[in-house]
């Protein structure tokens, strides 16, 4: 089977090349020249996504995998094409979806009749049937009689994106009658896991912006729940041990926020169309004011952070992946250079560009001298830190270090909803 995957970025690079390994010709689709270059010489551009790099290497050796930026000579050669377009949301928080319009329309004008299209990027209810079929007809063809269109939204972590296509069951749902069928059969064949056949794409589109909402607004509740533990003095993290206990319970865990592309995205998407979302917008705003309560309890703590030294620690939305889109780094630099502090950013995943990129200076080694250190991403580079030469204070932007360990070490722990070490 020759398949066309258009965007070949942190998700459709990974993708490609397992349907690659699994005896597939495949084409990969960028308008980015230096990408396709650097594929189709078997280097990996994403170090940090396991099992990429080998499996690369071994599918463009042996001839399977061939990245290009003529979408439409590749699509003319494939019986199936994947949309793994990044959707992010504009500066009124609506889904920006020119990108993948544009895709849309290129991938028109080399479809042959047969194709199946199948958009693989989270997107508002009714995106699929009402904005983007449209433009795969916008070269003459009939969607339903000259080709198949269905919607399968990506359940995957960045950094184990080959690992997940295989540990959560597909989701599919068609536009047009053929369209959920031929989907499943696809995924099936190339995959080989679990596939659930929803009634329509809507219902599809719907379940994975559940998806995030519900994971969104959990995280909001925690993060309630900590400024409540603060309140009174007591530790959130035995108050979620103890609640978790109870097979009903799964709360998550408080930090400064959600970043990334998926989370803070996606609820969004519910906020812009039909349908109530008061809950997801007041989850969403919770959410993003966690950099300015974490800030202001660092503040009260120490009266005051005027001329204070701040390190960030972890600059990406994650640990130990090299992706910054949504990151609360920024959101903390903003509200301590707010509040008189003078901050620096650290990140041993990121080049000094890519920290000054982010609005950061970069931090010079060693990581000494500090009065506040925020462990905003815990990096695995992270854990041989002697933190009380690090700082006087150890913020646990997420908590995510071992409180007893941080305090052996000399240093004041705070974390989030947790009490902070006594002076």
């Amino acid at each position: 089977m020759n398949v066309a995957v258009v965007g070949i970025g942190r998700i459709g690079l990974p993708v490609a090349t397992k349907i690659a390994s699994n005896g597939h010709r495949v084409f990969g689709c960028d308008i980015n020249t230096e990408l396709v270059g650097k594929v189709n010489r078997g280097e990996n551009p994403l170090p940090d996504e396991a099992g990429l790099g080998e499996l690369l290497k071994q599918v463009v050796a042996g001839g399977n995998f061939q990245a290009t930026t003529d979408t439409i000579a590749a699509v003319a050669e494939c019986e199936t094409v994947l949309f793994a377009v990044a959707v992010d949301v504009d500066e009124s928080g609506r889904a920006d979806l020119r990108n993948l319009f544009s895709a849309a329309e290129d991938v028109a004008r080399g479809m042959k009749p047969g194709t199946l299209c199948i958009f693989d990027t989270t997107l508002p209810i009714g995106t699929t049937r009402r904005e983007l079929a449209p433009r795969l007809e916008s070269n003459g063809m009939k969607l339903g009689r000259d080709f198949s269109v269905a919607f399968s939204p990506e359940r995957l972590l960045m950094g184990r994106v080959i690992e997940d296509l295989t540990k959560y069951p597909k989701v599919v749902g068609g536009v047009d009658p053929a369209g959920g069928d031929r989907a499943a059969a696809f995924y099936r064949e190339v995959f080989g896991g679990q596939v659930l056949q929803l009634a329509n794409a809507e219902t599809a589109e719907l379940s994975k912006l559940a998806e995030g909402a519900y994971r969104d607004l959990n995280i909001a509740l925690a993060n309630e729940l900590a400024q409540v533990a603060d309140v009174h003095g007591v530790d959130i993290s035995e108050v979620l041990q103890a609640a978790n206990s109870q097979p009903y319970s799964h709360l998550h865990v408080p930090g400064t926020g959600v970043g990334g592309h998926c989370i803070p995205v996606y609820p969004r998407f519910l906020m812009q169309g039909e349908g109530p979302s008061s809950l997801s917008a007041r989850g969403r705003q919770v959410n993003d004011e966690m950099p300015a309560y974490a800030v202001h309890r660092v503040e009260e703590l120490l009266g005051g952070l005027a001329d204070k030294k701040v390190l960030i620690l972890g600059l990406t939305f994650r640990p130990n992946v090299a992706v910054t889109p949504h990151t609360n780094a920024v959101d903390l630099l903003r509200e301590f250079s707010a509040r008189g502090a003078r901050v620096w950013g650290h990140d041993p995943l990121l080049s000094e560009a890519g920290t000054r990129e982010l609005g950061f200076d970069p931090a010079p080694e060693p990581l000494a001298g500090y009065d506040v250190a925020v462990v905003h991403a815990y990096h695995r580079q992270y854990a041989a830190l002697d933190w009380a030469n690090v700082a006087r204070l150890i913020v646990d932007a997420r908590n995510a270090l071992d409180r007893r360990e941080v305090e052996s070490r000399g240093a004041r722990y705070l974390g989030i909803g947790r009490p902070a070490t006594p002076a």
